[in-house]
């Protein structure tokens, strides 16, 4: 399996030191991946981000000493680097974790919001049929 390694270089990730990272990818392979820039991944914020195709794994944050370790792992191991996988696509446990626990605090925040203008409404009626 021919792999592809893409490295954004637009705006955001530019401005993060993607040049630098597509740099040290460049200076890891010959023939065995491509490694290439890519315009806009959609993902700005959280660059310098690199996708590796084509199992469309996203790491995120990526820094050059970041690049020997998923070139090890990842391209030559075929094991996922997971603290640097991007949480939009990549979830993890710990994410799914923190996701459910903020909902369910939304959750009971709303039924208490419901419950205050439930009773205001109840003591509203009253007042006017008194």
């Amino acid at each position: 399996m021919h792999r592809t390694v893409l490295v954004c270089q637009h705006d955001t990730c530019s401005q993060q030191g993607a040049a630098q990272v597509l740099a040290a990818f460049q200076q890891q392979f010959s023939n065995a991946v491509t490694i290439t820039s890519s315009g806009c991944l959609g993902q700005c914020g959280s660059g310098p981000m690199v996708l590796v195709l084509p199992e469309e794994t996203w790491y995120c944050h990526i820094r050059p000493p970041d690049v020997p370790i998923i070139v090890e792992e990842h391209l030559n191991q075929a094991r996922i680097v997971t603290q640097k996988l991007y949480p939009k696509f990549h979830p993890t446990g710990k994410s799914v974790e923190i996701w459910l626990t903020a909902f369910g605090v939304t959750l009971v925040l709303l039924a208490l919001l419901l419950t205050m203008l439930a009773r205001q409404t109840y003591y509203l009626h009253l007042s006017q049929v008194s």
